[in-house]
């Protein structure tokens, strides 16, 4: 395991905080569950840009009195 040091706004600490309360897991759960989901969301994304650029799929709508 790594350590990463952040900053980030007194705001959204207050925020973390109080949902780790909520959920009553640790505040670096929390933190590694957010970096978590934010990397797989956008790899995700990233991937299917990625497809959409390889194969040049692209949706076309047509007016139907066309």
């Amino acid at each position: 395991m790594e350590t990463l040091s952040v900053t980030i706004s007194t705001e959204l600490k207050a925020r973390l905080e109080a949902l780790a309360v909520e959920t009553g897991r640790p505040l670096a759960e929390c933190l590694t569950l957010a970096v978590q989901e934010f990397v797989e969301n956008w790899e995700i994304h990233l991937g299917d840009l990625h497809q959409i650029d390889e194969h040049e799929a692209r949706a076309v709508l047509k007016a139907a009195n066309e």
